[in-house]
């Protein structure tokens, strides 16, 4: 008797230390807030290019992060080696509906890592280039104050129409893009003392857009943040774009100043460049956070348009009931070039203003 309860304490033992080396973990963000834009495009007035902000003058209930559900899992294979997953849905909570054609469209991917030597990592994910730029958007791409992608990659969009995101070829700017690329084979570095790199592949398979590379090295330590991606597709119809970007923040305790440059490669064979630079900061206010920036895109004189400069102000708060739950309150103005993808070369856009008041809760 007294062998059997020793058996069973032992095989309980092996059980729950079997049991720690795994972990799922379920997380996501629903997030809600009523907006209003003060511009209402026609074709002889297009609105100016306004990331984030509802479309026509009229109260509208819309997300700032776009809401998701995760699940992320990690198992500890022995002598420094773990295996990683990770599969993110986005929703609109508005209404309940699916946001965007991929069902698992954040991210879905798998992983292994050595403590030692890196990681590895097969599927969805963002492109490296695109951390350089998050990093940078005191919005973090969210909301009517952001610069997002829109803005920061100078017009360039990576193709994805693997997953039904994009169109092959690609809708002129500001349609047709993504920041994450399908098909993707990456490898990230270790933490050398705050210096990290990612490099990663995507393969055009069969859908005649291109292959994509990209890579990034990023180094934050101490209050000081730098980083530099770069990306670009060969072959396919999106042969030849690309985008560099590079990005240098300084923590001073009651305020972080944010540089930002991007310079791209777009049009036919990458036949023409755009460029935009970003001057922001963020600071601790009160129970919650100010967000502010200045952003200029200069789009090339060979798109032909009326307006090739498009400016935008963004000025924001988070204010935060708890570490998961905040409420925000942005603002963002854009002025000068309308898109590309529907207004006409002589058309300049009308300033564009938006509001927003939300709630947002991460769990």
């Amino acid at each position: 008797m007294k062998k059997s309860l020793l058996a069973l304490a032992v095989l309980g033992a092996f059980a729950g230390t079997a049991s720690a080396q795994s972990s799922v973990t379920i997380y996501g963000v629903v997030d809600m807030s009523i907006a209003r834009n003060n511009c209402v495009a026609t074709a002889a007035k297009p609105c100016a290019v306004n990331a984030g902000a509802p479309a026509g003058d009229a109260w509208t209930m819309q997300q700032s992060t776009t809401s998701r559900l995760g699940f992320r899992g990690n198992e500890d294979l022995g002598g420094g080696l773990s295996a990683q997953f990770q599969i993110e849905h986005r929703f609109n909570p508005d209404t309940g509906a699916q946001n965007q054609t991929p069902f698992w469209n954040g991210r879905s991917y798998v992983q292994l890592t050595s403590a030692a030597a890196g990681s590895v990592y097969l599927g969805r994910e963002y492109t490296p280039a695109f951390w350089v730029e998050l990093k940078s958007d005191p919005f973090g791409n969210d909301g009517v104050g952001q610069t997002g992608v829109t803005y920061m990659w100078a017009g360039y969009m990576t193709p994805d129409s693997a997953s039904g995101v994009t169109t092959n070829p690609q809708a002129n700017w500001p349609a047709g893009g993504s920041a994450r690329s399908s098909n993707t084979v990456g490898y990230k570095t270790p933490n050398f003392g705050g210096l990290t790199a990612n490099v990663a592949v995507s393969l055009a398979e069969s859908t005649g857009q291109g292959r994509g590379l990209g890579f990034n090295a990023e180094y934050a330590a101490g209050p000081i943040y730098a980083g530099l991606g770069y990306e670009k597709i060969t072959g396919g119809s999106a042969d030849g774009r690309g985008v560099v970007n590079l990005a240098f923040h300084y923590d001073l305790g009651m305020v972080k100043p944010i540089f930002y440059y991007a310079k791209s490669k777009v049009g036919a064979g990458g036949n023409l460049s755009n460029k935009v630079y970003s001057l922001a900061a963020t600071a601790p206010l009160g129970n919650g956070v100010l967000k502010a920036g200045y952003t200029r895109l200069s789009l090339d004189s060979g798109w032909g348009v009326a307006e090739d400069k498009l400016t935008k102000l963004g000025l924001g708060y988070n204010y935060n009931l708890s570490k998961r739950t905040n409420l925000y309150f942005d603002l963002g103005s854009a002025s000068g070039a309308a898109s590309l993808a529907t207004a006409a070369p002589g058309n300049k856009g009308e300033r564009s203003t938006a509001y927003a008041v939300g709630l947002r809760h991460q769990f």
